[in-house]
């Protein structure tokens, strides 16, 4: 059964079952689609196209790409009925599964424009029929692990492997609403698809009549267009290549990321934080007035420090946060501080730190805006090691993020006065935080296991 349910908020898409306790046989599923969905997909398909030139327009285009979202997401759930799990594995082989949580596939064309005509795939992946060949075929009597075991090496040969929810976040293949295989270059392509898409929109990004203040609406997925490959990027560093290798078959386990690739990552990671990206382009901010009666702020809105005006330095500060949050996520500076141990050539924390530092405090800013962003950058930099050196459970992270912290402090500039300004406040709001009292030692235990 596949239902088809209306929501006024966000919530999940699900393929559920019903199994014989017994044998584990699935005897029943159920499917629930939220048409929700559909509504957070045409917006964003707006805010890539800007398409409504005299605003009146019913684009072909948009109605077409979210049936296409929708189709391939009841075949994910339907997927799920069926007993397969998410598979996020980047292949070589590009797109290989419905099972997957799908970026749009969209194309960047030479003259600018976005093309999203072959955003969906109208067909199941590789790996779903490898999935079901071995869930479901009729063997005749015999070796039957034997014929199990070669369709999952014939699938290893073209690079088709499942990888789930417990691998995101530390393999550098393995990640949600993000299409490639090397997340660097993705990011890369993905800021360009994003600036195309910035500097179109405005006005022609929403219909005549609708109030001028909702192109925020599609603003924040735009401006925020690349939040799921820079979490994909980010696992990139410090990340483990790995698979759950058996005994005997003679593949390799485990390897930490390339140096080189990580680096690539880094960079890749640092040019969102030039405070060019991260200004909110001048057509937009002219055109976003107070939001009107029977039109209030919700969640999917972005946070004020202005009162009922548009922020225009809150993107910058939300941005900088995702690129620098991920980065230094406490277990992925944890996994700095050890492969840096294991492999001096690796990346260590302090290198990524400095990385980051120069993104931020020695950003070339050209306009008095990319500087007031700047200093936003500064601050959440300085506030995410603050959080390393707190609640870091690895004593060397804390170490390390402390002298980086005692660094950045010490920074000194001569002027403007906004510079001096924001400097003394850092070094000040440092040194309350380094002077704080101590936190209990947290010892790591032995595991509760008796003979």
């Amino acid at each position: 059964m596949i239902n088809w349910v209306h929501r006024s908020t966000r919530g999940w898409s699900t393929g559920g079952t019903v199994s014989d306790p017994r044998t584990g046989e699935i005897i029943k599923g159920t499917v629930t689609l939220g048409s929700l969905r559909d509504r957070q997909d045409y917006m964003i398909f707006e805010g890539l196209l800007s398409p409504y030139s005299n605003g009146t327009e019913k684009p072909d285009i948009l109605y077409q790409t979210a049936l296409a979202r929708i189709r391939q997401l009841a075949a994910h759930e339907v997927g799920h009925t069926l007993g397969l799990g998410h598979n996020y594995y980047d292949s070589s082989k590009g797109w290989i599964s419905v099972m997957d949580y799908p970026h749009p596939q969209e194309e960047l064309r030479a003259d600018g424009t976005i093309d999203i005509s072959h955003a969906y795939p109208a067909r199941i992946g590789d790996w779903d029929k490898v999935a079901i060949d071995y869930g479901y075929r009729q063997l005749p009597k015999g070796d039957e692990q034997a014929a199990l075991g070669k369709i999952l090496d014939d699938a290893w040969t073209q690079d088709l492997r499942y990888l789930t929810n417990q691998d995101l976040d530390a393999h550098p293949r393995v990640d949600q609403w993000s299409n490639g295989v090397n997340q660097a270059d993705e990011l890369t392509r993905i800021m360009k698809i994003r600036r195309a898409a910035l500097d179109k929109l405005g006005e022609h990004t929403i219909r005549n009549g609708a109030p001028m203040a909702t192109i925020e609406e599609p603003l924040v997925p735009i401006f925020m267009y690349h939040r799921y490959t820079v979490e994909a990027a980010s696992h990139m560093i410090a990340g483990q290549d790995y698979i759950y290798a058996m005994r005997g078959d003679g593949r390799t386990p485990v390897k930490w990321v390339e140096a080189a690739e990580q680096r690539r990552a880094l960079e890749a990671l640092a040019a969102t934080l030039k405070p060019s990206e991260l200004t909110v382009p001048k057509q937009i901010l002219d055109a976003i007035p107070p939001r009107p009666p029977g039109f209030g702020r919700h969640r999917e809105l972005f946070p004020r420090t202005t009162g009922t005006i548009f922020d225009p330095l809150s993107p910058a500060s939300v941005a900088a946060d995702v690129t620098i949050g991920f980065v230094l996520q406490l277990d992925r500076a944890s996994r700095m501080v050890a492969q840096h141990a294991e492999d001096p050539a690796l990346p260590g924390l302090e290198e990524v730190i400095d990385r980051l530092a120069k993104a931020t405090f020695d950003a070339t800013a050209a306009t008095p805006y990319e500087q007031e962003v700047r200093r936003a950058e500064e601050r959440v930099l300085v506030d995410r090691v603050m959080w390393l050196a707190s609640a870091s459970p690895n004593p060397q992270v804390r170490a390390e993020a402390s002298l980086k912290l005692q660094m950045l402090g010490a920074r000194q500039v001569a002027a403007p006065e906004a510079e001096r300004a924001q400097r003394l406040l850092l070094s000040a709001d440092i040194k309350r935080f380094l002077d704080r009292p101590g936190d209990p030692a947290k010892p790591i235990y032995a595991p509760d296991a008796p003979p």
